[in-house]
């Protein structure tokens, strides 16, 4: 049965010479898989595969079988078009890492519309933005909690000395496994929660200090998390959360040239 739907591209994976696996959160059935086969368009440059970027937000007319674990694509073409996220060096490296996070956190998720327009409406932010993104992804990925499911619990529990990453709560005693932070990080974490897109720019953290929160973000959303997971840096000195200086994003760079893609907006793809 043939449907349509937006969707935002999280992952695109090679699978052989003229075919690949696309992994896509859509609006109307959450995270589905894709497989891609196109010679044609890949003679042509690989046409499909530049609208498959990570991150590319796509309209696309698919055959939906509910029992398939890969679903195939009938049509698609752009949605919308990005006018700085793909060809800024900044941006393209946040939504690089973007991409590969939500690629994992999102791979069961069933359909929320409310997370699809969250994750939207970011990305659209982020493009239009000029200036004070330094902070989003922390921001992005906090409020990210809330769509999923475990935002920290921690009304009323302000004072408490430990916040348990596994089951998102502030406790009075010392969780029995490492995912947890305590003392002045556990107090921070108040403040960093009053963080949004509309204010992350007062938000002062070096580069060390968006490196730990993102390391905490990790185990957060990986939760069950692998016991092999927290214990991995159990124990190892780490820099507080204290608002500090301004600082880097905490993200390696990514070197790869963009394309420029909203010249080609349609494409059908033979199965």
């Amino acid at each position: 049965m043939l449907e349509t739907t937006n969707g935002i591209v999280l992952h695109y994976n090679r699978y052989n010479d003229d075919s690949a696996i696309v992994d896509i959160f859509t609006l109307s059935h959450g995270s589905l898989s894709f497989l891609v086969r196109d010679r044609r368009q890949q003679r042509k440059g690989g046409l499909h595969a530049t609208l498959l970027r990570p991150l590319n937000i796509i309209e696309l007319v698919f055959d939906y079988r509910p029992s398939a674990s890969l679903q195939r694509i009938q049509e698609l073409h752009m949605s919308h078009c990005y006018t700085s996220l793909p060809y800024d060096p900044i941006k393209e490296t946040v939504a690089l890492f973007l991409s590969e996070f939500l690629h994992d956190a999102l791979r069961s998720e069933v359909q929320n519309p409310d997370l699809y327009h969250y994750i939207l409406y970011s990305l659209q932010w982020l493009d239009a933005a000029n200036e004070g993104i330094a902070n989003f992804h922390i921001a992005f990925l906090t409020r990210l909690t809330f769509y999923l499911g475990f935002w920290p619990n921690i009304k009323g529990r302000e004072s408490l000395p430990y916040f348990d990453l596994r089951e998102s709560i502030a406790t009075s005693t010392e969780p029995p496994h490492g995912a947890y932070i305590k003392n002045e990080e556990a107090a921070a974490l108040s403040k960093l929660l009053k963080m949004n897109l509309r204010n992350m720019h007062k938000f002062r953290l070096t580069r060390q200090q968006r490196s730990r929160i993102l390391d905490l973000l990790t185990l957060t959303h990986t939760r069950p998390a692998d016991p092999l997971l927290p214990t991995a840096r159990a124990g190892v000195p780490q820099p507080a959360l204290a608002l500090g200086t301004a600082g880097g994003t905490g993200i390696m760079p990514y070197r790869e040239k963009s394309t420029r893609t909203c010249g080609h907006k349609y494409v059908y793809l033979s199965q």
